[in-house]
This record gives C-alpha cells, structure tokens and sequence, in this order.
C-alpha cells in the first residue's frame, strides 16, 4: 500500500489552526488516525495533551470558546456552579476544570459559598420535614447499596474467569475486607491455597481468600514460598464444609463456555450461547463464509 503523503501547510491548517482531530483529518485522506498522529511528528508539528484536545471538544460542542470570565460573570449574578453547568448544557466537571485552570477555587469564593450553604440548610429542612419524600429517598438509597452489593460480589465471584492481576487484586479486597488492611509490621496474609494455583484451577476468589485458607506470616516466610502451595484443592474445599466436586458441577451449571471463543461467562438463559454481541456477529458472519464456500464446492462437483 503505497505511503499516505500530506503537504506539511496543510496539515497544519487543519490540525493546529482549524483544531481539526486525527479521525476527522483521517476521514479527509482517507487514511487512519495513526498515520495522521505519524504524519504530524514526522513533520514535527506539536500534538496536543489530552486536556488540551478535550478543551477543543468542548469548545466545538458549545460553538465558541467558553471562559472562566464567562463563568464568573454568572456566578458573581447569583448562579450556582450546577446552575452554570445546566445554562450552557455541559457537565459540571468541566466548569470547575475551567475555573481551577484560570487559577480560580470555588471552595474559595466566600460569596458563592454562602448562598450554597444557605441553600443546602434549606433544601435539607424541607427533605426532613416530609415523611413521604425522607421514606423515599432512604427506600432508594437501600436499593442503590443492595445493587452495588450484588455487583459487587458477582465481580467477585467471575474475577476466575478473567486475567490474572485482576483474580489477584480481587482476592486482596476479600483479605482486607475480613482483617482489614493494617498489619502486624513485617507480617503478611498467606493462601495456603496459593492465588496462583487458584487461578489456574479456576477456585472462585470468595473460596480462595475464605479466612480457613488464610494465615499470618512474615513477608520474608511468604516470599520464600513463592506461588506453591501446602494444601490441596480438595483440603480447600473441605476447610470450608464444601464438597469438591458438588462445588465444581455447581460452577459448570453457573457458567458456559462461548460457542466462538471459547471462555466461560455467566449466561442469562439456557439459550444464551456467546459471552458478547461481537462473539455472536463473528460466528455468524464465519458460518456463512463457510455455507458459502460448501455451496461453491458443490456446485462445481
């Protein structure tokens, strides 16, 4: 494929006068956004930081070049940050991002300060005095914790099924939520059942880091063991009253594998086949390349 060339003036018309992005200049060449990103370092044509391209996003967004003197002009006329935010259709987020770049803190700003503690002690009196609304609320924020439990501990039970770092990360939580995270100085939480075999195995992380599998050395005993371990599977399971192999068709029956790729994920149904919409179109489009090809054969036999 021959080398996209772009004439230098060009390219910087459009990426630093017009604030054109990589994708839309890409677009324009017909080409990808990393050869747009090689062209302009070829040509030594400064990119943008991350802050900088989502300040020119904004901007675009908005029409024009919104300033912290513009914010301040309506908050100095009674407005709230959020009110500021909602007036120019943007998150509140890039608001403060604005003012603290120009050097401006809003915790600082006595005058906003005032009205916003005003109108949060009044806000906070009218919630407390209607029953049906203060009920509400707390049945809601009942809720939000429960949804969060629950996924919270299916991150946890599924932490098996995908890498390493992220199975080790989720067993430490486990630790520190049973101990929490101080320790004895010099002294470490040990699996006998080691993070390592259990990922391999495929041991869920609530079983791996139960505190029977746990036990309290020094960081110089845990480092000589290195990832073996000193009990086995079997003694894992039964250190909980658990039976091997019960717990494992228990598993099987919570998870399938992919018909396209292959690795497990929890299925919605008994009809649910692929662990995402893209595993579903691959195999799709791979089984009718397939029918087609057969049906050529055919057709020439």
């Amino acid at each position: 494929m021959a080398k996209v060339v772009i004439p230098k003036e060009d390219l910087y018309d459009l990426y630093v006068n017009q604030k054109f992005s990589f994708t839309r200049i890409s677009n324009i060449y017909n080409c990808s956004p990393g050869t747009i990103k090689n062209r302009l370092r070829e040509n030594n044509i400064p990119i943008r930081s991350r802050a900088e391209s989502l300040g020119q996003r904004l901007d675009l967004q908005l029409g024009f070049s919104l300033t912290a003197e513009m914010i301040m002009e309506k908050v100095n006329e009674g407005m709230f940050i959020y009110e500021v935010a909602d007036f120019y259709g943007i998150n509140r987020k890039a608001i403060t991002k604005k003012l603290t770049k120009a050097g401006i803190n809003v915790s600082e700003l006595g005058s906003h300060q005032k009205r916003m503690d005003e109108h949060n002690s009044r806000t906070s009196k009218e919630f407390f005095s209607d029953p049906d609304r203060y009920k509400q609320q707390s049945k809601w924020l009942k809720e939000l914790r429960e949804k969060r439990t629950e996924e919270t501990q299916l991150r946890y039970d599924t932490a098996h099924l995908r890498d390493y770092q992220e199975y080790k990360k989720v067993c430490q939580r486990i630790v520190d939520k049973h101990y929490g995270k101080e320790r004895p100085e010099g002294m470490q939480y040990d699996h006998k059942y080691s993070v390592r075999d259990g990922y391999d195995n495929g041991v869920p992380a609530p079983i791996l880091s139960h505190p029977s599998n746990l036990r309290l050395i020094s960081a110089w005993d845990n480092n000589s063991k290195g990832n073996g371990s000193i009990i086995t599977t079997q003694e894992l399971y039964e250190g909980q009253g658990l039976n091997l192999e019960s717990s494992m068709k228990q598993i099987e029956k919570q998870f399938k594998s992919c018909d396209y790729c292959g690795s497990e994920f929890e299925p919605r149904n008994s009809k649910h086949r692929f662990c995402n919409p893209k595993c579903n179109k691959n195999w799709q489009y791979h089984n009718k390349k397939n029918d087609q090809s057969s049906k050529k054969q055919r057709n020439l036999l």
